[in-house]
């Protein structure tokens, strides 16, 4: 049987972190949406392609066959490697931007004093792992996956995704290691570079939808962030 619905108790309810999860579902969306649209727009390259093939009327069969590979090997690299790739990075980027500005927020309205963030160690990385210490929740999994991403997003940013370029390569490599939905692949025929597998950005901003409104709720009702 289901409940029936009491406008009032709903009105009457904290909801916690609504501003950042409004951002992530703005990320997610986007992500849905592109992925969704290179889907649609390479069904409709190949088959612009295929009439070019079926239209070259070339008189070396072995030419031919030779072309028409070039031009289904090119969609698909432009539409499966080049365009999916990009919009994952850009999907990486607005994440980890998303939960620092969500994370220095949080800072921001604590009622304690700050420890000293460490040499070297990102702020909002510092900031979930000083966070997570006061609430009790036992994040130490996502602190470190906060860290390992944000040291992917650097190199995105800062050196087109390519681990030569850049300048933290080995502890780069090692982190991908310990990670499932991003690795190293030469995909791009650049060179060793990060790629970002189908669904791991959604699984992330999944539970990012579950920790970030979590560690605000313990927090407050612990009085260590003001209202």
């Amino acid at each position: 049987m289901t409940a029936k619905f009491d406008l009032n108790t709903f009105l009457d309810q904290t909801f916690f972190g609504i501003d950042t999860l409004t951002m992530l579902g703005d990320v997610e969306a986007f992500i849905e949406f592109s992925e969704s649209n290179i889907g649609w727009q390479k069904h409709r390259e190949l088959r612009r392609a295929e009439q070019e093939c079926s239209n070259a009327h070339l008189d070396d069969p072995h030419l031919e066959a030779q072309y028409r590979d070039q031009m289904l090997e090119g969609v698909e690299y432009r539409f499966e490697i080049s365009l999916r790739q990009r919009v994952r990075y850009a999907g990486l980027i607005a994440l980890i931007t998303t939960t620092e500005w969500a994370l220095l927020t949080l800072k921001q309205r604590t009622t304690f004093k700050f420890p000293k963030k460490p040499d070297k160690t990102n702020e909002a990385v510092h900031a979930l792992s000083v966070l997570n210490e006061k609430a009790g929740i036992s994040l130490e999994q996502q602190v470190q996956l906060l860290e390992s991403l944000s040291q992917i997003r650097n190199c995105i940013v800062h050196a087109a995704g390519l681990l030569a370029s850049d300048k933290y390569e080995l502890d780069l490599r090692q982190g991908l290691e310990k990670l499932s939905g991003v690795k190293v692949s030469n995909l791009n025929f650049l060179g060793d570079s990060i790629e970002i597998e189908a669904g791991f950005l959604e699984g992330v901003i999944k539970d990012v939808r579950v920790w970030l409104p979590n560690i605000e709720k313990t927090l407050l009702e612990r009085g260590l962030l003001s209202q």
